[in-house]
């Protein structure tokens, strides 16, 4: 464990906005699906049964809030005397600023006041920072959260849990078929807001089964699988051995091909693995003064079934047939005598002494072949999946569920990303009308889950962005370079701006019509000394273009969009809007997707290394993102 600073990787103004489906590679809501009649009665219901059971005497009790929240910032400050030098427990402690909080808690402070401070901690402990996974970071992380949530529900006595209720059942009632993704916003928020009441367990299950289909996804296709496994092997070996009494000595020679095929499967992802190889051996016998000079030939047919699913990879036996065929070919003694009898016993022994052989070789190449396949390092492929678990935690983010399956065409990992109280998505994943190597498909809902618990409410400049989420690069020329990075160039125009995002729907992501929109949607926003104190929405919208060589990007189609909801301005607030369409103007390049993905040359599959990727399909529709790379 390490102490802060934080800055454990930098990322571009454009990355913040589609990191999110980054953490979904260690790669689906617009339309949230056709919403029927059925769903609508069922929810509607709940409400109204929630509504009617409601005690605003039940709601959190925020002394008890106030006495975990005590309680756990006690074990983060015993955690850190107790398991780090005083050095990192002096950093880690000015780090957390954990003072104004108890002095809030213990002086009795104002509500208001006591609720910035829970804020504010809870806020802090949300990032990249190594060591924010820990279990007494957490844990203090989610004690400040119920106790903000305390204290704002009952700051109401009830009536924000109540009005919750009516609006919610308002959108549900004027649901069309396809909610937009707004309305789906909106009723995440409702949810989560009832969920914390602690009276609406009902109600948050049966929004959870209407809307609780995966919502990402990540494709492999046949064709990467194949680049991946498939390869050709020749194996020459000394032959060793004593069968019958006779000692053989010679070299035994296979040669084939390893192949991987995909198998139907709906509960896992199954890969049969194979080798077919031809088997070629010149060996001497020698059993007593006699010696035997054979000759092997023979067909080997091996196949093993990979299944993968949450709990790992398992290689199960299918067959290994063995086909071996022994000539001798010639017997030697000097005396001719010895050398009939020699061929009668040979002739006599060679079925039991060809079953042993044939028995031995199939042990062989099982055993190979076990070998081979452990040099796929099948259970260091899981390690993407530890780090990502690592990466969620650290932003408090829920694990996603995975869901293995298999065609013969592709195998599938589809996700569900949510937290306790949110929602997925209504309908299955599109189909993809095109050969790829590798597909990634995101759903509205997963972008929206992710934000709302790591962006709403929260005052972020660029840098601590940067710290936040990391870089995902966009190609740069030197000049932009040196001004991002504070050199040379530099004006009072590249000033980092800073942005206090919307509680609901900070990130703008829609997936429609062959249109993807992406932006920020905040209620202050300043740079430099300049401040604006309105709620605003910065939007850009991209389309998928397919180049000359077949590449498909997304380009921006038009200038970047600030809108204001349409309030009227003062003139100070109109001569903000440029600035703000000249920061955001950087923030969102011209042309995402357009450099290739590269497989490191360390990659632990040496078949892969140094492979290019490039989108060849990117749709954008009923609020799914599909990006295929071939």
């Amino acid at each position: 464990m390490h102490a802060p600073p934080f800055r454990v990787f930098s990322m571009s103004r454009f990355g913040f906005l589609i990191a999110f489906v980054c953490l979904f590679l260690s790669t689906p809501l617009a339309c949230f699906g056709q919403f029927s009649q059925q769903d609508r009665d069922r929810l509607i219901g709940v409400i109204e049964s929630t509504e009617a059971a409601f005690d605003a005497e039940k709601l959190p009790d925020v002394d008890a809030a106030k006495a975990d929240l005590v309680g756990k910032i006690a074990a983060v400050e015993s955690y850190f005397q107790r398991a780090t030098d005083a050095e990192n427990r002096q950093a880690w402690l000015q780090f957390l600023d954990l003072e104004p909080l108890k002095k809030a808690i213990q002086s009795s402070d104002a509500d208001a006041i006591l609720l910035a401070e829970a804020k504010k901690i809870r806020d802090r402990l949300i990032g990249m920072t190594p060591g924010l996974e820990l279990s007494a970071i957490r844990n203090l992380r989610e004690s400040a959260l119920h106790l903000s949530q305390a204290l704002s529900l009952n700051s109401t006595n009830g009536k924000r849990v109540v009005g919750t209720l009516t609006a919610l059942k308002k959108i549900i009632s004027e649901l069309k078929a396809i909610p937009t993704t707004d309305q789906f916003a909106q009723i995440g928020f409702f949810v989560g807001t009832i969920d914390s009441s602690g009276q609406g367990e009902e109600l948050v299950r049966a929004f959870r089964e209407v809307f609780g289909k995966p919502n990402i996804a990540v494709l492999v296709g046949t064709p990467l699988l194949q680049k991946a496994v498939d390869r050709e092997l020749t194996r020459e070996e000394p032959v060793r051995q004593t069968i019958l009494g006779t000692r053989i000595v010679g070299t035994a020679t296979m040669t084939g091909t390893v192949s991987a095929n995909l198998l139907p499967s709906a509960d896992s992802a199954k890969i049969e693995l194979g080798f077919k190889a031809k088997f070629n051996s010149k060996n001497t016998g020698y059993n007593g003064p006699v010696r035997l000079l054979t000759t092997g030939t023979g067909d080997i047919d091996l196949a093993r079934t990979l299944t993968v699913d949450s709990s790992g990879f398992h290689l199960s036996g299918n067959k290994t047939d063995v086909e071996l065929n022994t000539t001798i070919d010639a017997i030697c003694h000097k005396m001719e005598l010895v050398r009939k009898l020699a061929w009668k016993a040979a002739r006599r022994q060679k079925p039991k002494a060809d079953c042993i052989a044939t028995q031995r070789l199939k042990q062989q190449v099982s055993r190979q072949f076990e070998e081979e396949a452990g040099k796929l390092n099948l259970d260091s492929q899981l390690g993407f999946l530890a780090d990502g678990g690592t990466a969620f935690q650290r932003l408090a983010l829920t694990t996603p569920i995975n869901e293995w399956s298999s065609t013969e065409q592709m195998l599938a990992i589809d996700s569900l990303f949510r937290a306790d109280h949110q929602l997925g998505s209504v309908d299955p994943r599109p189909a993809v009308d095109e050969t790829f190597d590798v597909a990634i498909q995101i759903h509205e809902s997963a972008v929206e889950n992710a934000c709302a618990t790591v962006l709403a409410g929260r005052t972020l400049n660029e840098k601590k962005l940067d710290e936040l989420l990391g870089k995902i690069g966009r190609g740069v020329d030197g000049a932009a370079a040196k001004a991002e990075d504070g050199q040379e160039g530099a004006s009072a125009d590249d000033e980092p701006f800073e942005i206090v995002f919307s509680q609901l729907r900070p990130i703008v992501f829609e997936a429609r019509n062959q249109l993807l929109r992406v932006g920020v949607r905040g209620r202050r926003f300043t740079k430099g000394n300049r401040v604006l104190q309105k709620a605003l929405e910065v939007t850009a919208d991209y389309k998928p273009t397919r180049l000359e060589d077949g590449t498909v990007v997304l380009k921006r189609d038009g200038e970047v969009k600030v809108d204001f909801g349409g309030k009227k301005l003062s003139i100070s607030e109109a001569g903000m809007k440029p600035v703000i369409e000249k920061s955001f103007g950087k923030v969102f390049p011209d042309v995402i997707l357009q450099q290739a993905i590269k497989v490191a040359e360390d990659a632990k599959m040496e078949s892969l290394r140094g492979l290019e990727l490039r989108p060849r399909l990117v749709q954008a529709d009923g609020g799914w993102l599909t990006i295929a790379i071939r």
